[in-house]
Formats: structure tokens, sequence, C-alpha cells
């Protein structure tokens, strides 16, 4: 975080000025938790307090005696998000409900009658530069006339103890089955209003954008702020939330909550949600042995009754089963674990069904209205009867593919206005066939003092720094519609980062309508390698984010320049007309398999046409590619650390393993009760043992210090040896731009494997790095056709991968 003036203006504007106009800011207790990177909220405002300025400067602020200078950007944004969480925090007891009051209890000074008229600078301030440097609309309330000075910031904050206490007023009127039907809420509220007392202008702003949301249908109006503050409320005394498990990948899951809102929150154990699910799920919890249900899409839904033979389990249970019944296991962390046996624990008992309301769900949001119209990332509809469901697209009906308990439409590209009717209703969304392009200003960037990039010290590096091109000869293949559509909501997905868990479902729901397709997880790696996508570690926190990597180009020579960088369609659409307007035409170059994402080329007739590209494209010339080297050597104690999983070399995946003692192998290890990341420890005998925070930097440089054969290479495409071992992302894409042709998975020997498309002189390159075998017996390299061809019949060549020197002659009878 480069400071705590600029995450507040990322976090409170920024990131939700990019879908829509911000009528209210929530600073909420949580987010001060992850932005310092504590446990207790007492700790975080310690920091809060200390990243604003001396008390004396504060009161000047306040007061107006200091104003922000017209034309230059905010530094006083912190203050104001200051004061926005005193007043919607939980910390402060009820009866402290005065603005001065709070704020002098939370300084340790006196503000009673204190001038507050720089509040509306400030926020006037704030909002011009919104709008002129980020095109962000911040809706400003009219100043109160009881709150001349401080009206704003008291409406402007949501919700604070008034609209809690509103709310808690009108809870009591709504029967407890549906609390959470929007409808019934917003007929109360229409009918309540004088019940409820006095509401600041917030509340009626963000009521009207929940009402607004909830009569266009889908589930939009549960992502709008009165929503969460009124589910809030509700959750109280209701105990109604649900516990999910998630794939992550080599093996790992990830723990949430999920409050019938349906936003994800992370979870370090099962522990932390005692008090927020029904109470048979909290006695298991408290047990140590949860039932874990099957959602598909490799999530699972933690329930107390046994379906499955999945199971979410203490280690000290996991230590007393019979290992032979154990079909799978992961750790979770050194106290749960994942478990699927065999044979089932616990009696069956069917559980009880529940049907979700007609309407539309999911989807990809597009702007602040449309949604992607590529199916099966189309939003999906469900009701009472899923068989009586019909839906339209521009008059026509839609032919519909049941998911579950969901219906689908079936694949296609769809665009305007989709109408859903069941049983007399309907509900409408509007589609749009691609994503937005993103913004610079909307993207959010990577933070090395945020993030730790997966390539760990790869990061940046090329078994050569130069670029030049390699192009590989190898047969192509138009881009299918399943991985078009997941670039398409992928990209707009990560403009402002996406958790790994997230991106994970979107690619499996992409897949799920195809019945012979590749693993998700090499499908996802397939956008990381294209430079799509970066993958991260949030280094305050055990939680995997991905981020939106930056449109750039790599020249080479005067005439061609190769762009890097996502490029949905929107994308290359806007850089073909730049490219012909600068003299020059747009190459399209896919990849070795529907499933490869394809690669682009501007070629120019000479370097003023290439400037000129570069210019009207706007984008930068990435700075060149670091030296790679094979491994760093990292030979820390892991003090404190315990461990929780082993790999198993034949999958690829980390089973759960509890070991004192560590033996050969690669281990995780985790640091209990911390916010520390996994650390992976490679341990071969005769060297010293080496730590690692990405697993697959992990697993390269454990299968290399084992000193195995990494990868074979077959004239065309080089493949792993070992399971779920890859190339680090950076080394990926410096092959990419020589070969022009991105990896990803393909399925050339009956078998679906991941493939890096290469010629022979870039995996020299890689194989002065890393030991590749050769497989000449089943494709002919480049030096294989040199001294194959009869005009070469009687020279000689040097092959530095086969490490001598080659004769036409010998390779004639080879080839015989």
């Amino acid at each position: 975080m480069a400071s705590f003036e600029e995450e507040c203006i990322e976090r409170y504007f920024l990131a939700p000025g990019s879908s829509g106009p911000i009528g209210s800011v929530y600073v909420a207790d949580d987010d001060l938790l992850e932005i310092f990177g504590v446990a207790d909220l007492t700790t975080a405002r310690e920091r809060l307090l200390k990243n604003l300025p001396h008390i004396l400067i504060l009161r000047q602020w306040l007061s107006g005696e200091i104003r922000p200078t017209r034309g230059k950007a905010p530094n006083y944004v912190r203050m104001l998000a200051f004061l926005c969480w005193m007043q919607t925090t939980e910390m402060p007891e009820r009866r402290d409900r005065d603005f001065r009051e709070l704020l002098g209890k939370q300084l340790g000074a006196n503000f009673t009658g204190a001038n507050m008229s720089g509040l509306n600078h400030m926020w006037e301030h704030l909002r011009d530069f919104l709008a002129r440097e980020h095109g962000v609309v911040l809706v400003l309330p009219d100043i109160h006339p009881n709150f001349t000075r401080i009206g704003r910031t008291l409406q402007l904050a949501f919700p604070t103890w008034r609209d809690r206490s509103a709310l808690r007023k009108l809870k009591k009127f709504i029967p407890e089955a549906i609390l959470l039907d929007p409808l019934m809420v917003s007929n109360s509220i229409r009918t309540t209003r004088r019940i409820l007392g006095d509401t600041m202008q917030s509340f009626e702003y963000n009521f009207d954008e929940f009402d607004e949301a909830r009569k266009r249908g889908s589930r939009e109006y549960e992502e709008t702020q009165f929503w969460r503050a009124w589910y809030a409320v509700v959750a109280e005394e209701i105990a109604i939330e649900e516990i999910e498990v998630v794939e992550s990948d080599f093996g790992g899951y990830e723990l949430f909550r999920v409050p019938p809102v349906g936003e994800r929150v992370s979870l370090a154990s099962p522990e932390e949600a005692l008090k927020l699910v029904p109470k048979p799920l909290a006695k298991l919890i408290s047990k140590g042995l949860v039932f874990l249900d099957s959602l598909g899409f490799g999530r699972y839904r933690a329930q107390a009754v046994a379906e499955t033979g999945t199971f979410l389990m203490r280690v000290s249970k996991f230590s007393q089963c019979d290992p032979t019944s154990i079909r799978s296991s992961a750790a979770i962390n050194s106290s749960w674990v994942v478990a699927t046996f065999r044979g089932k624990l616990g009696e069956r008992t069917p559980p009880a069904s529940s049907k979700r309301e007609f309407g539309w769900h999911d989807g990809i949001r597009i702007g602040s209205a449309a949604y992607l119209g590529r199916s099966p990332l189309t939003p999906s509809i469900t009701g009472p009867l899923p068989e009586a469901i019909q839906v339209e697209a521009e008059g026509k009906p839609v032919s519909l593919v049941r998911v579950g308990d969901e219906m689908v439409l079936a694949p296609g590209i769809y665009s305007g206005t989709v109408v859903a009717r069941s049983l007399g209703a309907s509900q409408e969304v509007l589609m749009v066939p691609r994503a937005n392009e993103v913004s610079e200003i909307r993207r959010q960037a990577f933070d090395p003092a945020r993030y730790l990039p997966e390539d760990e010290f790869h990061y940046g590096t090329a078994p050569t720094t130069g670029i030049e091109f390699d192009i590989w000869s190898g047969e192509r293949f138009d881009p299918g519609h399943e991985i078009v559509a997941m670039g398409e909501g992928l990209y707009e997905r990560t403009a402002r980062g996406l958790p790994f868990s997230e991106a994970v479902d979107i690619v499996r729901k992409a897949i799920a309508l195809t019945e012979d397709h590749p693993s998700e997880w090499d499908v996802l790696r397939s956008f990381f390698d294209a430079g799509w996508i970066e993958p991260t570690f949030l280094r305050h926190f055990p939680a995997r984010r991905l981020l939106q990597t930056e449109l750039g180009a790599r020249s080479v020579g005067g005439d061609a320049v190769i762009i890097c960088g996502p490029t949905p369609l929107a994308v290359v659409d806007r850089l073909s007309v730049a490219a012909r307007t600068a003299g020059g035409t747009l190459e399209t170059w896919n990849g070795a398999s529907p499933w490869v994402l394809p690669r682009y080329v501007v070629r120019v007739p000479d370097d003023q046409s290439r400037r000129e590209f570069l210019r009207r494209a706007e984008i930068r010339e990435l700075p060149p590619s670091g030296q790679a080297v094979a491994d760093i050597a990292d030979h820390g104690d892991p003090h404190g650390f315990q461990v929780v999983g082993k790999l198993k070399a034949d999958r690829g995946f980390f089973n759960a393993c509890f070991e004192d003692k560590m033996a050969d192998g690669l281990y995780r290890l985790e640091r209990p009760g911390s916010n520390s990341l996994f650390v992976h420890r490679s341990i071969v005998p005769g060297k010293r043992d080496q730590n690692y925070t990405s697993p697959s930097v992990a697993l390269l440089s454990h299968h290399l210090r084992l000193g195995s054969v990494l990868f074979a290479y077959d004239g065309f495409v080089m493949t792993s040896c070992a399971a779920r071992m890859m190339l680090p992302s950076s080394w990926a894409r410096w092959a990419s731009d020589r070969a022009l042709c991105n990896p990803g998975p393909g399925k050339g020997s009956g078998a679906w494997k991941y493939e890096y498309p290469a010629e022979d002189r870039t995996i020299e390159e890689i194989a002065s790095l890393l030991p590749i075998r050769l497989q000449r017996d089943t494709a002919l390299g480049w030096r294989d056709r040199f001294v194959l061809s009869a005009s070469n019949r009687d020279r000689k060549i040097y092959d530095s991968l086969y490490r001598g020197i080659r004769m036409a002659a010998a390779m004639h009878r080879k080839s015989k």
C-alpha cells in the first residue's frame, strides 16, 4: 500500500465509482483490519488515528482555515474516511450519538461547538476531482438545514446508528419468514415511514437505489448498501448464514461464509462463523465434524446431515480415521481438513429442499445495468417449477439447458433484452455480446507493497533479455466459443482485482456444457501465461487475488509491434482501427488448439508508423525482461510453522499431512494463529532445505533439485514431465512473444496436456536453465528438417540440444 490516503481514494471512491454514481460511503470495521493487516479492531483504530494529521492541523482542516487547492489531487480523504467510519463503526456505545462528541472521544480532545465549515469544502473539492480526473460521479446531498456544516458528512456515512435504529424498528413489522423478501421490505418501508422516525437523506438515497435495483429484476438489489445494512440487522438475531468450501489449485481449499445476499466472506476457520450459522451446524462445528454437500463447480456447502462422503473435520478426528478408507484429503489450515472417504460417515438423511425464487441469478455485470450475453456465462434463471420457465430474446424463443435446479441459456451469443416468464410472472435483463474496454484509471495495478507475484523471484525475468521472432510452424486453430466467453468475462471481472476462487467459478461454468474439455486449472493458467492476468498473493492475508495486467507492446525491429496483455474483443477492434490509421495492419496468430487465446501483431511499413501506432493506441513499450536464473536459495528456518500438507507427486496436489518431522519431499507449512502465507519447504537428501512461497515455483524448483528431467520437447511443443508443473508465467509470456503462439491445453496424443508451442532456438534458451528431454522420434524440429533437406545432404550442423555434431547421412539412415 503506497499510502493510507491513496487506499481510501481507491477503496471508497474509485472502485465503487467504476460501477455507477456514489451516494454513500461505508467504511467498515473489516476494511480497517484488511488495510492494516491486523486481527483486532483496537489495533486497527490506533493505526487509523496515526494516519491522521496532528490534532492542530486536523482542526484547521475541519474549520476551513486550510482548504484544498483547486486543480490539485486531494490530500484529505483519509480524514473524511475517518469521519465516516466514526459514525458506522460498532465500537462506540450506543449513547455516543452527537457528531462532535464522537469525534472528541475518538481523538481525546474537546470538539464541543467546534467550527466544521471545512467539511463542505473538502467534499466539493473531492467531487470535482473525481469527475475531472476519473469520470466518477460523487452525489453530494443538499446541505441539511439543521446541520449546515456537518450535514453532508452525516448523510454520506451509511449505515449510522440512526439508520440501524430505523431498520430495527422496521424488523418488528415484518414476519420472520419473509424478512429477506425484497418486495415485502420495500412495501413495509413505504407504509411505515412515520414509525421509522427521522432518517437522513442517505437513508432515502440508499433505499431508492435498492428499490430501483429490485424493480430491474435479477438480484442486483443484493449489491446495494441498503440491502447489506438490512441483512446485517436481520442477522443480529437470526443465524441464517452458510459455510462454503471452495476447491483451490494444488489440492487446497478456501473457506467462506455465505449470507443470503450472496457475497462470500473469507474465513480462516469454521469457528469464526459459529454465531452466524444455524444451531445444528454450529453444534457440528463445535464437535469437529461437518458434512459437506457438493454444489458442483468444485464447491461444497456445509450441512447438518450426511449426504456424501466428503467432510470438513478437525485434525484430531481425521487422525483417528482408517487411512485405507480415505480417498483424498487436503488441509485448510493446521486445525481443519477436507477429506473424502470411500464409505460414508453418519446416517444419510436427505436435507429439506429449498426452492429459489423466480428470477435471474449470477451472471457477469457489464457496466451498470447489462450482463455478458455469452452462454453459459449468461445469468441463469430459476423458479419454483424450472420446467415451466420460458425465455425470449428480442421476441424469439431461446432453448434452455437444465443444470441442477437452474436453467441455463443454450450456448450462443445474446444481445438486447432477454425476458424470462414463469407461472404468470416475468423478469428481464439486458445482455451485451462483449465486455467494455477497461481504462487504465479503472484498472487496479499490481502493487509490490501489497501483493506478492505467483512467479516469486522469476517475476519479470526471461531466459534471454531481448525479443526476436522464432515463429512457431505448427498447425493453428481458431479460438472456441468457450475460451472467448471466458476471456470477456474474466477481463470484465478482473478490472478491480478478483479473488482466485471466483475466477475458477467463471472457468468451470464456461466449460460446464462441454463434454470433452481440459482441466479448469490448465484453462485458467493459459490466461496467466497469455499475459491477461497476474496471479498474486496478498502479503498480509492468506488469500490469492488476480489482477488484470497492463496492455503494452514490444517492438521487434522497426516494422512489427507485439501486443502484450489482455486483448478482448473491444480492445482488438480499437487496435485494428489505430493500426490502419497509422498505415499498418493487425495480424491474428491463433493457438495450437481451440482452447488457446490468440496473439496479435501490428505490422507497419517503417519506424515512424510504429511510433504513430503506439501513440494512437495509447499503449507503452514494456521494459525488457531481466535475466532469469533457475533457482534462488532461501534456507531460512521455518520456526513457528507447522506441517499441514505434503506433495503427492503423481497428482501434483498437497495431501493433508501433520507430521512432526519432515522427511524427503515437498511440504506445505502454516503458522498457526497468524495471517502469514503458506511456506513450501523442499527437502532433498544431500542438499540444504529450501523455502518458497508460491506452490507453482516450489513444485518446479523441487523437481529441479531432485535432478529430474522437467520437460519434454517433440520438435513442436514442450510439455511437462511431472503433474501440475509449469514454466513461470513470465517465461511462458517470453516464449509466446517469440513464437507468436500462446501456451495452453491441447489434445494431440488423446489426452489433455498443457503445451508450450516453440521452435528449437527457444527451447535451447530454456534448456540452458532447466533440463529438457528431446523426443525426436515423434516430430522433426528445424535442425532435423535442415539435415533431411536434399540441398544440405553433405553438410554438418551442431545441435546444442543433442550436444553434438549431426550429419545428414546419419539422419537419413535414422529416418529410414
